[in-house]
């Protein structure tokens, strides 16, 4: 890996990210309206399990981050298909950068636009809707970072799963509803039925809001929420070792 040449794509990907800026705008302020109408819906069923001081934020606010987090990673997907509606993929592909330091770079750009759009709905709705979580927020934060990771993998992994754009942005919205969904995005995990409870397990954003649950009511510290995080980092894991696998055979399927 060249880091000068790294560092060229990279700044090559963020000034044409910066051209659209108007996406990443959207996909912020659409949860922070959103929020306010499931406030009391969440703010009942936090006060039902016995947290009584909760105002709805708690589960409302980082829910909705990671939910439209999934949906910003339709910009992940871009990333790599506008080089083959642009006809440049193959003029990439003979440049000096390498195929390595091209995908990184793309990768790069993608995990900071989940990093960004998440930091920014959180800081901002904790300014508007008076979300205070009662533990660490360095744990917060890690928590925040190994989910966009976690989610840009994914949004990866799914470009090379699919033969067309239109199969990418279709998995991307149909499997991003649904691990958000059964992973607690929407409500709290412990209203679900029992099966569904054991379900929500498969889902990565299931760890990332049991540990911020954690966060926010059990006053827990980066050592509490450990075993989240060690999940969150067995999912990236998984990621890395399927893209690595699946990497050079869809690429074919996208250059044939």
């Amino acid at each position: 890996m060249s880091i000068q040449r790294y560092f060229a794509a990279l700044r090559l990907n963020c000034s044409i990210q910066l051209r659209n800026l108007w996406m990443q705008a959207v996909i912020i302020v659409i949860p922070l309206i959103m929020i306010p109408f499931m406030l009391p819906a969440c703010k009942d069923s936090l006060r039902a399990q016995g947290h009584l001081q909760a105002n709805g934020s708690e589960q409302a606010l980082p829910g909705f981050a990671i939910l439209f987090s999934m949906f910003s990673l339709q910009m992940v997907l871009q990333l790599f298909y506008n080089e083959h509606s642009w006809h440049t993929w193959d003029r990439l592909r003979m440049s000096t950068t390498s195929l390595f330091n091209t995908v990184m770079a793309k990768l790069s750009v993608a995990f900071l636009i989940q990093v960004v759009q998440v930091a920014v709905v959180m800081l901002v709705g904790a300014a508007i809707f008076h979300y205070r979580p009662n533990g660490s927020i360095l744990a917060l934060t890690a928590v925040c970072l190994l989910i966009c990771l976690t989610l840009t993998l994914f949004g990866f992994l799914n470009y090379i799963y699919s033969s067309t754009e239109e199969m990418a942005m279709s998995f991307n919205n149909i499997l991003g509803m649904l691990l958000a969904g059964i992973g607690g995005a929407l409500s709290p995990v412990s209203g679900f039925p029992s099966w569904a409870q054991n379900l929500a397990k498969i889902s990565p954003i299931y760890w990332a809001m049991n540990a911020i649950d954690s966060i926010n009511f059990q006053r827990a510290g980066l050592a509490d929420v450990g075993s989240n995080l060690g999940v969150l980092l067995g999912f990236i894991v998984a990621l890395i070792a399927l893209t690595a696998v699946l990497f050079k055979r869809g690429l074919k399927h996208k250059e044939a």
